[in-house]
């Protein structure tokens, strides 16, 4: 299955955010957002390839507290956070797309591990899905577009709503088997399309941005570093 960095750093690259704007701009209406709901968040920046700015997230929590920010070889800003069963990417990024203002996207490409039975292991539901925000209001909040195949606790189920793009291929939604209607290699070509290299690791370089909420956790929430997640994620 097409991964970013191997699978070095899951399950932090198994979904990644976008926005299409200037990396600057993104920054200051994140920072003041933030500012206006938190109080206080602090911050660093820095310039750094992708698997260094990645490692700055750990320790990896539920609910997460850091986000990252980091400039592409094109017009959009990625996005990570270190959420460690739940990121939600979707609800920063739709929500910045409305008042930055710019389009977003969310992507997610993940393995389906549903099946383990190591009894340590984080089981994981396989997902690919491909969700387009806008800066105006839809039909459904300010999504534009959403393509998925997942493992909804057992059941694979497809999604496809919205106003459909110049770049997808229909004709594929109609694959007997539920999984096979949307793939890796279509969300490659799509993100291609929209000038975004998701799995090439080259294309994040550059200007980041990592902030931290003030804390949220409670004595019972879980926290692991980067290879204890990675491990249990990746147990049979």
């Amino acid at each position: 299955m097409k991964s970013l960095l191997d699978d070095r750093f899951v399950p932090l690259t198994h979904q990644v955010g976008f926005l299409e704007a200037d990396f600057d701009k993104i920054a200051d209406v994140y920072l003041s957002w933030q500012a206006s709901l938190h109080g206080r968040v602090s911050s660093e920046s820095l310039n750094a390839p992708l698997a260094t700015a990645l490692q700055r997230l750990e320790p990896l929590t539920t609910p997460w507290e850091k986000e990252l920010f980091i400039a592409t070889n094109s017009r959009w800003v990625a996005y990570f956070n270190n959420g460690l069963r739940v990121s939600d990417p979707e609800s920063p990024i739709g929500h910045l797309a409305t008042i930055v203002p710019c389009r977003g996207l969310v992507v997610h490409s993940i393995p389906d591990r549903s099946s383990v039975t190591h009894r340590d292991a984080l089981r994981i539901y396989g997902a690919v899905s491909f969700t387009m925000f806008v800066a105006h209001p839809t039909d459904w909040l300010n999504q534009e577009r959403c393509i998925c195949a997942m493992n909804d606790g057992g059941k694979w189920v497809f999604v496809d709503e919205g106003e459909p793009q110049a770049f997808e291929d229909p004709e594929k939604y109609k694959a007997r088997r539920i999984r096979d209607r949307f793939t890796p290699e279509m969300l490659e070509a799509y993100c291609w399309a929209l000038d975004i290299r998701v799995f090439d690791e080259n294309f994040y370089d550059g200007k980041t941005l990592i902030t931290k909420r003030p804390n949220q956790l409670t004595p019972s929430s879980p926290v692991m570093s980067l290879e204890e997640a990675r491990r249990l994620t990746l147990l049979r």
